[in-house]
C-alpha cells in the first residue's frame, strides 16, 4: 500500500511538471520560456478549443471529471474553458472555485460564473429533475457558449458533461483526426446506455436499432453516422456549415423543448451528419436517474462507477487541482471486518482497500493462509486430515493445497472471533465485486432482521446459488432466503454462536473445502455420506438475495485465476505417516478442467482482480454471460477508421428515463 501512494504522489508530481510546461508556454505564466522557439511556434498552430463546462450538484464527480480533462493529451495553452455554476444544494461551486483558482494559470482562458442562489428549480421533484424552466436555462446556456466560441474564433467546440469521464487522454487527438464536423467518442456505462442514438423516429425521439449493442460493444468497430449525439461531442467550428447550428429552437422546430432535440434538428437542417467512433475505450458516463431520485442516488451510482472501473482498470484519476472530500470510515456496526488476502497478492489488497475506503467501510486486513506454501509437516502438526472419501463432486479429484489453505485462514477467524468474545462480523474476500448500493441495501436488510428477530448464526452477503428453487423467502423480511446448497464464501456475516458451532466439530481432521462444509453444517448438503460425518448439523443459514458481492471474474474471464488451485499434498502426508518417501507424487487431477494459478499479479494487470475460489459446474466450467464488452484494440494506433453503418442511442433529458427503460429491456431481452 505504502508503494501505491508512492506512485499516486509520483504520478500527481509528473502531472503537475506537465502542467506547468504548459503554462510556460502560454503566455500567461512567468516569463522566461525555456522551449525553444520551434516548438513553440509548432504548439502556437495546434488548433484551438473552447470547452463549456456546465456544472448543477455535481460534487460527487467534479474531482474525477477535472482529473480527466487536466490528463488530456492537448496543450492547456490551446484550450479555453467556460464554466457555469448555478441552482446547487451540494459543494458543487466551493469545489469549482478551488479548481479554477489553482488552474487558471495553465489554460488559455478560463471564464467563470457562478450563481449561490436560487438553490431549486420551481415545480422540480428533486435535484436531478428535468422541469422546463431548466431545460430553459440550459438551452440558453448552450447558446451563449456556442457563440463565445464563434466570437473566439475558436477551431473547436468540445461538449463534456460533468458526469462524462475521458479516461483515454488521447480523445481530442481521434476526434480532431477523423476530420467530421460533428463527432461524439462512443461513452460507456453500467447499462447499455450511452451518448448517442442509433435511430431516430419521424417525431425526433428514440427508436431501436439493430447495430445500437454492437456499437456499444465494439463487436464491430469504426466511424458510423447516427441521428444523435449528446454529452461529449466535438463540433469543427472551421467548416462554415457549423454557422447554422443552434441550441434555440428555430421558427420550424415542433418538437419538444430540449437542448439536444434542437441541436440535432439545427444539425439535420444545415445538412450536417452526426458521427460515432469507438475503435479504442474512451471513457464512460453515469446513466441518467429518475426525476424522482435523490441526489445520494447519483451519488451512490459515482460511488459504483468507481468500484467497477477498478475491477479490469487503475482507478479514475482525481484531480491533482481540488481536494477530493474524504468519506469517513465505520465498521457497520459490526465487532470486526476482515478483509482475507495473501501476501503475495497485492494488486487485490489495493483494490479492495481503495473499494472499502470509497464505502465507509473500517475492515481489518487478515493475511490468507497461503496453501501454496503449506507441507507435509505442517498439516501433520495441525492435526488436519481429509474427509475420508471425500473428492470433489465434478473433477473428481482430492482436497488441493489452496483449498486448505482458504478453509484455515476462515478457520483462523473464526477463533479470533471466539477468543475476542466478538458478537457479529463481516467477512469479505479479496476478489469480489460491489454492487450498487451495497452499503445502503446491507443496513436496510440487517434492520429488518432485527426487527424481524430472526434467529441466525450466518448470513450470505456473496455466494454461488446452486438451486434457486430450493430457497424460500422469509416473511416479514425483504431481500433475504433460507439458502440451499451454495458455492463460495465470497463474504457472509458470522454471530459468535455460529462461529462456535463451526469450531465445535472440529473439522480440520475431516476437511472439506470451506463452501461445501458450510452447507453441511446447515444440513443442505446432496451428499449424504459427508453429512453423516458431522453432528449436529444445526447452524442457522440465510442468505441476502439479491446478492451484494458477485466474483471479479469467471472461469473463461479475461484475468481469471484461482488461489485454490490443484496441486495436492495428500500422497506425500500419507507417506510421511506410513513411514514412506518423502517424494510428493503427482497430482491426479492435474491438468483436468483446473485452472494453474500464477506465482505473481502480473504487472501489467493494473488493479485487475480475479475471482473467488470458484468451482466447475457440472459441465466442467462456470461461465456466466457479462453485461459489458470487453475492451478490443486499446492498443490501436490513431488512424482514419472507414464510415460504417448506424448506431445508437440517446435521449433527451425529459425522456432519459424513457430511454433507459427502453435499453435495459433490449439488455433483459438479450
Amino acid at each position: 500500500m505504502e508503494m501505491y501512494w508512492v506512485l499516486k504522489l509520483f504520478a500527481w508530481t509528473v502531472c503537475l511538471v506537465v502542467i506547468g510546461v504548459n503554462a510556460d508556454t502560454s503566455g500567461e505564466g512567468d516569463s522566461g520560456n525555456t522551449q525553444s522557439d520551434s516548438a513553440d511556434v509548432e504548439e502556437k498552430q495546434m488548433p484551438t478549443v473552447f470547452i463549456p463546462i456546465l456544472v448543477r450538484n455535481k460534487a460527487h464527480t467534479l474531482p474525477y471529471f477535472f482529473g480527466c480533462l487536466e490528463r488530456l493529451h492537448y496543450p492547456r495553452n490551446r484550450i479555453s474553458l467556460w464554466i457555469r455554476t448555478d441552482h446547487n444544494v451540494d459543494n458543487s461551486t466551493a469545489m469549482l472555485k478551488e479548481w479554477v483558482a489553482n488552474a487558471r494559470p495553465y489554460y488559455h482562458k478560463i471564464d467563470f460564473q457562478y450563481k449561490q442562489y436560487p438553490q431549486r428549480y420551481l415545480g422540480e421533484s428533486g435535484p436531478v429533475d428535468w422541469p422546463d424552466e431548466r431545460f430553459e436555462h440550459v438551452i440558453s446556456l448552450r447558446q451563449q457558449a456556442l457563440e463565445e466560441a464563434r466570437k473566439q474564433w475558436a477551431d473547436y467546440l468540445f461538449t463534456i458533461d460533468v458526469d462524462n469521464f475521458l479516461e483515454n487522454p488521447d480523445v481530442l487527438w481521434v476526434l480532431m483526426h477523423n476530420e467530421k464536423t460533428i463527432i461524439a467518442p462512443v461513452l460507456e456505462s453500467s447499462t447499455m446506455y450511452s451518448n448517442f442514438w442509433g435511430g431516430m423516429k419521424e417525431n425526433g425521439y428514440y427508436k431501436r436499432t439493430n447495430t445500437y449493442l454492437q456499437i456499444i460493444r465494439r463487436n464491430i468497430t469504426g466511424i458510423f453516422n447516427v441521428p444523435m449525439v449528446h454529452s461529449t461531442v466535438l463540433i469543427n467550428l472551421k467548416h462554415s456549415a457549423t454557422e447554422k447550428l443552434t441550441y434555440k429552437p428555430p421558427p420550424s422546430y415542433r418538437q419538444h423543448l430540449d437542448d439536444i432535440l434542437i441541436f440535432a434538428y439545427s444539425a439535420r437542417e444545415a445538412g450536417i451528419p452526426m458521427y460515432v467512433v469507438n475503435a479504442v475505450h474512451f471513457g464512460q458516463l453515469l446513466v441518467p436517474t429518475a426525476a424522482d431520485a435523490s441526489l445520494e442516488d447519483e451519488v451512490e451510482q459515482m460511488l459504483h462507477v468507481k468500484l467497477q472501473t477498478i475491477v479490469e482498470n487503475p482507478p479514475l484519476p482525481s484531480s491533482v487541482l481540488m481536494h477530493e472530500p474524504v468519506r469517513p470510515v465505520d465498521k457497520l456496526g459490526f465487532d470486526e471486518i476482515y478483509m482475507i488476502n495473501l501476501k503475495r497478492r497485492p494488486l487485490r489488497r489495493q483494490r479492495m482497500l481503495h473499494s472499502l475506503k470509497w464505502l465507509g467501510i473500517e475492515a481489518k486486513e487478515f493475511d490468507a493462509v497461503d496453501g501454496k506454501a503449506l507441507t507435509s509437516d505442517d498439516l501433520i502438526s495441525m492435526g488436519i486430515d481429509m474427509l475420508p472419501g471425500y473428492r470433489d463432486p465434478y473433477s473428481e479429484r482430492v482436497l488441493t493445497k489452496g483449498e486448505i489453505g482458504c478453509f484455515l485462514s476462515h478457520y483462523k477467524i473464526w477463533q479470533e472471533m471466539v477468543q475476542n468474545n466478538y458478537q457479529e462480523i463481516l467477512v469479505l474476500e479479496d476478489d469480489v465485486r460491489f454492487e450498487e448500493g451495497f452499503r445502503p441495501k446491507l443496513m436496510n436488510i440487517l434492520t429488518d432482521v432485527a426487527l424481524a428477530q430472526v434467529d441466525w448464526d450466518i448470513i450470505y452477503v456473496g455466494r454461488k446459488i446452486l438451486n434457486i428453487d430450493e430457497e424460500q423467502y422469509v416473511s416479514g423480511v425483504r431481500n433475504f432466503v433460507r439458502p440451499g446448497y451454495s458455492y463460495w464464501t465470497l463474504s457472509y456475516i458470522l454471530t459468535q454462536r455460529g462461529a462456535k458451532k463451526l469450531l465445535a466439530q472440529e473439522p480440520l481432521g475431516r476437511m472439506v473445502p470451506i463452501d461445501e462444509y458450510l452447507p453441511i453444517m446447515f444440513d443442505k448438503h446432496p451428499e449424504k455420506n459427508w453429512l453423516s460425518a458431522f453432528w449436529p448439523r444445526d447452524l442457522k443459514a440465510f442468505s441476502v438475495n439479491p446478492l451484494l458481492v458477485q466474483p471479479t471474474h469467471y472461469i473463461g474471464d479475461n484475468n481469471y485465476f484461482s488461489d485454490t488451485e490443484t496441486s495436492n499434498i495428500w500422497e506425500d502426508v500419507h507417506e510421511r505417516e506410513n513411514g514412506g518417501s518423502n517424494e510428493k507424487k503427482g497430482d491426479p487431477a492435474a491438468g483436468k478442467d483446473s485452472l494453474e494459478e500464477s506465482d505473481a499479479d502480473s504487472p501489467q494487470d493494473h488493479f485487475k482482480m480475479p475471482t473467488a475460489d470458484s468451482k466447475e459446474d457440472g459441465k466442467g466450467v462456470n461461465l456466466t454471460a457479462t453485461d459489458h464488452a470487453k475492451e478490443e484494440g486499446k492498443e490501436q494506433k490513431i488512424e482514419k477508421t472507414p464510415i460504417a453503418s448506424s448506431g445508437e442511442e440517446k435521449i433527451p433529458k425529459n425522456e432519459k428515463q424513457a430511454e433507459t427503460v427502453e435499453q435495459s429491456r433490449q439488455q433483459d431481452e438479450l
